[in-house]
């Protein structure tokens, strides 16, 4: 059996959405299947993609650089073989039995899966992320329900996400199914409650990305009088995607220095809640954000906007707090119900560990390789 992971992924060398093929790509490899792989060229190679390679897997590193003599040979090539470097090209080459297409956004064009149409190869669809903000073009759409309705499997993170996405197209999936991200910790590795004896902390936990993750809203909340006045300090972890300097600004021109800070990236996420007491999550919008599954698993409560998995996971106003929409009223609201509560966020979060241990697999990994053999073996 050979399956072929198509990553569509072009902002960054890598990410979150990455995690679940590439994982399930290393498991497939132990258990005897061959992989190969078709992924956008960077100057560095990820060292997740040297791992499959080193491993047996074939890893095409596509719109690599060319030179002079290098463009010469594909313009000859073009002549009788296609586009080398195409998708088609790609499939012609490594002839895999199943192909799964991961989306990092659902505007993510797909045209690999006209290329598997062509050659008989069954595909599934991967949606890591959808958005209400970014709409398809009535231009394109025939050709993204094309893609989306000839998919063997359309798997999303999320309910939430497969919502979004049938409104975009306009049309009724019948072919989804929902999956599990892997998330990065032992279930069992769950942190001691920190002291409340000097106060209590929040853990803002995500790349540093105020479209998406909406750590401006956090502040346009503590920059009021109450919150000022309270012993909450909000901790933000996470890399830099373009918006540090506009939040460590935004939190000394408010002068908040006091409640808010920036701690940098840290790599174990048992570190983050061996300091912190509960997760602040005001994104604006997700696919299905695992600091929440990581939170949970660490009996922390987390206080959330509705976006992504987080209803599915999350019991308002028990084993966490959830705000309608990413803005400073409605995260404001959440929070003081939180607050409010405080004393009893310890209590809530063993909940919350219990809770999520009842409604998320163990076993990301294992579930989704499971689903891909059945897709492959489907087309025997």
């Amino acid at each position: 059996m050979k399956i072929g992971f198509y990553s569509c992924m072009t902002g960054m060398p890598w990410g979150g959405s990455e995690e679940l093929w590439w994982r399930t790509a290393r498991k497939m490899q132990v258990d005897g299947a061959d992989v190969c792989v078709n992924y956008k060229w960077w100057p560095e190679t990820a060292r997740q993609l040297i791992q499959l390679e080193d491993s047996g897997g074939d890893v095409w590193l596509r719109n690599r650089p060319q030179g002079f003599w290098e463009r010469k040979i594909v313009r000859a090539r073009s002549m009788f073989n296609g586009q080398p470097g195409s998708e088609r090209a790609w499939l012609e080459k490594t002839r895999p039995d199943a192909v799964l297409v991961t989306l990092g956004f659902h505007p993510d064009r797909i045209d690999v899966a006209t290329a598997c149409r062509a050659l008989g190869i069954p595909y599934a669809i991967n949606v890591q992320c959808a958005s209400n903000t970014f709409f398809i073009h009535s231009d394109c759409l025939d050709e993204y329900r094309d893609w989306y309705r000839n998919a063997e499997r359309v798997f999303f993170v999320s309910e939430e996400n497969r919502i979004k996405m049938e409104n975009n197209l306009a049309i009724q999936l019948d072919n989804y199914e929902i999956v599990a991200n892997p998330f990065n910790m032992r279930p069992n590795d769950v942190p001691e409650y920190p002291s409340t004896e000097d106060g209590y902390s929040v853990a803002c936990v995500g790349r540093l990305h105020f479209q998406s993750k909406g750590q401006d809203v956090v502040i346009a909340v503590f920059k009021q009088d109450k919150w000022r006045q309270r012993n909450i300090r909000v901790n933000f972890y996470g890399s830099d995607q373009g918006n540090r300097r506009q939040l460590e600004d935004l939190i000394q021109m408010h002068g908040i220095e006091d409640q808010l800070r920036y701690c940098g990236f840290k790599n174990k996420i048992t570190d983050i809640w061996a300091e912190n007491h509960a997760l602040l999550l005001p994104s604006r919008y997700e696919g299905a954000p695992l600091v929440i599954v990581e939170a949970m698993l660490c009996n922390r409560i987390a206080i959330a906007t509705n976006i992504g998995r987080n209803a599915e996971l999350l019991d308002d106003g028990n084993t966490g707090f959830i705000a309608e929409s990413a803005t400073a009223s409605l995260l404001d609201e959440a929070l003081e119900r939180a607050w409010q509560a405080r004393e009893q966020w310890e209590h809530l979060g063993q909940l919350a560990g219990q809770r999520i241990r009842e409604r998320y697999t163990l076993d990301p990994i294992g579930d989704f390789a499971a689903r891909l053999k059945s897709l492959a073996n489907d087309e025997d």
